[in-house]
Formats: structure tokens, C-alpha cells, sequence
């Protein structure tokens, strides 16, 4: 069932997968009550949480009786930071990577372009849907990663063709 994550964040979803570092949620948008695309957390980011698995909850009740159904995105590997960077991007066109604790209310949208030992870099795009360059971050820096979900895509779509860039 579904359950409320607080950290660095507050998260409603299920989770569909996890490693010993990382935990993939198909993300529950509590505003429509539907699953709306995918969020990974950093297990030490999450400081508590609420399961709503029992038949005493309105949102389990709600979840049963809307038969939603979390899904497992394929090809996703939680091995590693820079590992699940790169199955993101074999799959998804964007990805959000939020450095919560360094910069609250603040993600990075793009293309991953390339990884390092301590690093990424992406092709980033703006919430306008511009290409706006390069941007690096450090592993130790993002808290969340969020993939595939209804921003993203609309992102996606509106954004003109990127532009080729050295990986």
C-alpha cells in the first residue's frame, strides 16, 4: 500500500523497488489520487513514514476502489547513484535531481550528459522548456530523483531539439 515518507521531502507513494542504499516509489499524487511517475530517495534522507495499509484509511480505501496499481519501470538499476543515473536516461527523455538540503525548493531538470566518480552533468532545461547548458552536481548533493512523471514529460514535449553536446 501506499505510504507517507517525510525527510528531506514529503512523498506519497509506493514503493516497487530498493537496494541497500536506494528506494524507487511509484509516486501517488495526492492531488488527482493517481500515480504519477517515479521518485528515488536516498534511504538515510528518510526520517519517517505513515503506511496507509490498513482498511482504516480513507486512501487505502480510495486506492482499492480506484484499483490503482503501482508498476516497476523497466530497466531501472539502483545499484549506485551514477548507475541509476545512466538506466534513467536509457529510458526517460528528463530526470529531476534535487539538492533539498543544499537548496530547498530548487531541482535541476535535463538529460544526463555525463557521469563521474563524485558527479554528474546534464543538459539543463529550464521551466520555460529552454536549453540552458551544462550543469554539474554532486552525488552527495541530491537527495531526490524524480523520473517519468506528468512535469517531465510535458517538459519533454514543449522542449525544442537539444542541442548537441560533448558528453
Amino acid at each position: 500500500m501506499a505510504s507517507r515518507i517525510k525527510g528531506v521531502c514529503d512523498l506519497t507513494g509506493y514503493v516497487v523497488d530498493y537496494s541497500q542504499d536506494l528506494i524507487l516509489f511509484h509516486t501517488l499524487d495526492l492531488d488527482s489520487f493517481s500515480l504519477n511517475g517515479y521518485t528515488v530517495l536516498r534511504d538515510a534522507e528518510i526520517a519517517g513514514g505513515r503506511f496507509f495499509d490498513n482498511a482504516e484509511f480513507w486512501q487505502h480505501l480510495a486506492a482499492r476502489r480506484l484499483k490503482l496499481k503501482p508498476i516497476l519501470p523497466v530497466g531501472i538499476v539502483l545499484e549506485s547513484i551514477p548507475t541509476l543515473l545512466e538506466s534513467i536516461s536509457l529510458h526517460y527523455p528528463l530526470m529531476a535531481l534535487h539538492p533539498e538540503r543544499t537548496k530547498p525548493n530548487v531541482c535541476y531538470i535535463g538529460s544526463l550528459l555525463s557521469v563521474s566518480k563524485a558527479t554528474c552533468t546534464i543538459d539543463d532545461l529550464s521551466r520555460n522548456a529552454i536549453w540552458s547548458g551544462p550543469r554539474r552536481l554532486r552525488f552527495n548533493d541530491i537527495t531526490r530523483i524524480d523520473f517519468g512523471g506528468g512535469y517531465e514529460r510535458a517538459l519533454a514535449i514543449a522542449a525544442p531539439k537539444r542541442p548537441k553536446r560533448k558528453k
